[in-house]
């Protein structure tokens, strides 16, 4: 068995750094291999009994004289450690060390460990990242020029759309912005009826008074249109001199001049299309490559205005559009549970967690002791029993990217959205036992009743609508208080106050406990009930807020 002192020499010796002992007068009394193998092969040796400080003394160099006073202020007892870097180069290749001095004492006497650890891979990462900072810092300079000419028009368009307070707002103050900013002359924005397929031009501005034409662009044999093709394929299409297009001169009107280039940018959030920007040059290879980054930048804020926009109206309407709609398609998620389960499931309700993934609650109408994984599912990511109970189980279902994240984005509210278990005519056709999908949600207006109506056309295997009809909204709705409430609590209160409601935790006797719908949310049992009760709070404030006799 090895002494203490026998491993720790052979643990010195196999190091990868180079390490020497010296005393209190600089002499080298112990090295390492690393030490002697270090160097030009004439000057390999273990340098024991040579004066270590000396040396570095006699050598008119900078880092030497700084190494020097570092290891003298160590072995005075001044300080514990002292470290630096320093270059090393050879002829072959460049190199960089980092020295560090620590002070110890051994049998009394004082001694010092000087270490020299290889640092090359970081200095030369360091210098790469100070080059890449310098050419950035260039770039910058050279992009200095370009953003004093596009701040004014970033500013205005941005303020344009923010001030704004209807779609139709926006888009005519997005034109006029844009019109009145070299080397801009025409710009007009269209919007799509995918049930029609046309391209309709609904606002334009031009720094003359000729009339945009009112012509409609048919999706299917305009195809070659710039306009119809940021619309089919959702990119920026850039034409640089319109001189080298056939047939080019009759996507403008002709009282308009000095058109040399054009841009279409598709207006999109998410995966709604609002329609399209069309913006003409009036001089040839305007749309630089920084030019198209800041105009992707103006078009996904004018979506974005826009989808704020008809969220909004959601929230402050007196009236809302509510559509029932029976869907067949056996890839929906809602549709596969209900056929694995072979039971209908009642949607409950829908909620957020910490990283915002929607989180939807079904009842399940009978008891369920296992769930298939969420791999079964498309855009499922997670599914979890809650609680299992005599008339039925309640599932969690964390879904990502599926049907209702696009409602959300749509400002729709989801009233319905079951699978109760029947076979629909798409089923007897190809003989599967698809469940129907019934389906209710409100939406702020017509406009967005198409949308949603026709992406489920595009997205579904088949798709009816029921009824189509505008209810008026209660004064003080589900969706106002909701608002409220998503603004005062934390997304830990809002989450553990819904899945409690959603699971019938208030119920008595309960179907499920505190400290399963903590471990659900990953939390202790009283963190759980903390939110709880502070989110209960915030919504009886909300409730008695105004109540003369709430103020006790």
């Amino acid at each position: 068995m090895h002494s203490g002192k026998a491993l720790a020499d052979a643990t010195l010796e196999t190091l990868p750094v180079i390490v020497g002992v010296i005393d209190s007068d600089g002499e080298i009394l112990l090295t390492n291999q690393s030490w002697r193998e270090f160097g030009p092969d004439e000057y390999r040796e273990d340098h024991v009994g040579v004066n270590y400080i000396a040396t570095a003394r006699m050598g008119d160099d900078e880092h030497a004289r700084r190494a020097v006073e570092g290891i003298e202020t160590v072995i005075a007892g001044e300080q514990e450690t002292f470290a630096m870097e320093y270059p090393c180069h050879t002829p072959e290749r460049k190199q960089w060390f980092m020295m560090r001095a620590n002070r110890f004492t051994a049998d009394g006497e004082v001694r010092a460990s000087v270490v020299h650890l290889e640092i090359t891979e970081r200095k030369l990462a360091e210098i790469a990242a100070e080059e890449t900072a310098a050419e950035l810092r260039e770039e910058h300079r050279a992009l200095e020029h370009l953003l004093e000419r596009i701040d004014g028009l970033l500013r205005d368009v941005t303020d344009a759309v923010l001030g704004a307070t209807t779609r139709d707002e926006v888009e005519r103050r997005v034109c006029s912005c844009l019109t009145d900013t070299d080397p801009y002359g025409l710009a007009w924005i269209g919007r799509a009826d995918i049930a029609n397929s046309r391209l309709s031009l609904h606002e334009w501005s031009h720094d003359g008074d000729v009339p945009l034409e009112d012509d409609d662009l048919c999706l299917e044999s305009d195809e070659d249109h710039p306009a119809v093709r940021a619309l089919e394929t959702g990119e920026l299409q850039v034409i640089q001199n319109l001189e080298t297009v056939d047939g080019a001169s009759r996507w403008w009107p002709a009282g308009v001049e000095r058109v040399q280039s054009l841009a279409a940018l598709p207006l999109t959030y998410g995966d709604i299309t609002y329609g399209v920007l069309v913006l003409f040059a009036t001089e040839p290879d305007a749309f630089t490559e920084r030019e198209r980054l800041v105009l992707d930048s103006l078009a996904g804020t004018i979506a974005t205005a826009m989808n704020a926009i008809e969220t909004q109206q959601m929230l402050t309407t007196d009236t809302v559009v509510e559509l029932e709609i029976a869907i067949e398609d056996s890839s929906l998620f809602v549709a596969a549970l209900a056929a694995e389960l072979e039971a209908t499931i009642t949607y409950r309700g829908l909620t957020y967690d910490g990283d915002g993934t929607p989180l939807a609650f079904y009842h399940v109408d009978r008891a369920v002791d296992d769930v298939p994984p969420a791999t079964a599912f498309d855009g499922v990511t997670d599914c979890t029993i809650l609680s299992t109970y005599d008339e039925g189980t309640l599932l969690e279902i964390a879904v990502d990217d599926t049907i209702v994240t696009t409602f959300s984005g749509h400002g729709a509210d989801i009233r319905r959205f079951d699978a109760s278990g029947a076979v629909g005519q798409m089923a007897h056709r190809t003989g599967a036992n698809v469940p129907v999908v019934d389906l209710t949600i409100d939406v702020p207006n017509g406009q967005s009743a198409r949308s949603v109506y026709d992406l489920l056309e595009e997205r579904a295997e088949s798709v009816e609508l029921l009824s189509y009809r505008e209810t008026d909204r209660p004064p003080r709705s589900r969706q106002d208080v909701t608002a409220r409430l998503e603004s005062s609590l934390t997304d830990r209160q809002f989450t553990a106050l819904r899945k409690a409601y959603y699971a019938d935790y208030f119920e008595w006797p309960r179907n499920v406990s505190g400290e399963d719908l903590a471990e659900s949310m990953d939390i202790s049992r009283s963190t759980f009930h903390q939110h709880l009760r502070s989110a209960q709070r915030k919504l009886l404030d909300e409730l008695f807020d105004g109540d003369p006799l709430s103020k006790g």
